[in-house]
């Protein structure tokens, strides 16, 4: 099932223009913090100003920014408690992370926020639409894998 965020885009005004007039600024990375990645594999398409894609959405199309890939653990097989995040125990502890925290993936869309920006527009809906293969962990129905906290637009100069 696909999730639609809106982001803020930059305004152009007060923007160094950059080569062949598009908006000053050298990258635009989309950020995705908290991704769960406890079920299974899938990739995510990212669309922009695209509210109805889906996996059938072409990629070659206008609203396509790019796609990511979550390496899923496919479900907890241990005892009770196994799978629960844990944070650190006290400020010394030393102990890598528990490998189910939540997951964090950048996507560099810079032409297509750059289009957006010299277009005048202020905000764009993204459509992130997860796509996961058949295989034995995925069934029959395309499980709901796509939880995701927060979306954030960073554009450097």
């Amino acid at each position: 099932m696909a999730v639609t965020f809106t982001i803020e885009l930059p305004s152009a005004e007060g923007l160094v223009e950059g080569v062949g007039g598009a908006p000053g600024f050298t990258r635009a990375d989309l950020t995705f913090y908290g991704l769960d990645h406890s079920g299974v594999s899938y990739e995510a398409r990212v669309f922009l100003d695209t509210p109805d894609a889906d996996a059938d959405t072409p990629l070659a199309g206008p609203g396509y920014a790019g796609s990511f890939f979550v390496l899923g653990h496919g479900g907890c097989f241990g005892e009770e408690g196994h799978c629960t995040v844990r944070g650190p125990v006290s400020a010394f502890d030393r102990r890598l992370p528990h490998q189910l925290v939540p997951a964090t993936r950048v996507l560099i869309c810079t032409e297509a926020i750059q289009a957006l920006v010299a277009a005048g527009r202020a905000s764009v809906p993204v459509t992130v639409v997860p796509v996961v293969r058949p295989g034995p962990l995925a069934g029959e129905e395309p499980p709901d894998v796509l939880h995701v906290d927060q979306v954030a637009l960073h554009t450097y100069e």
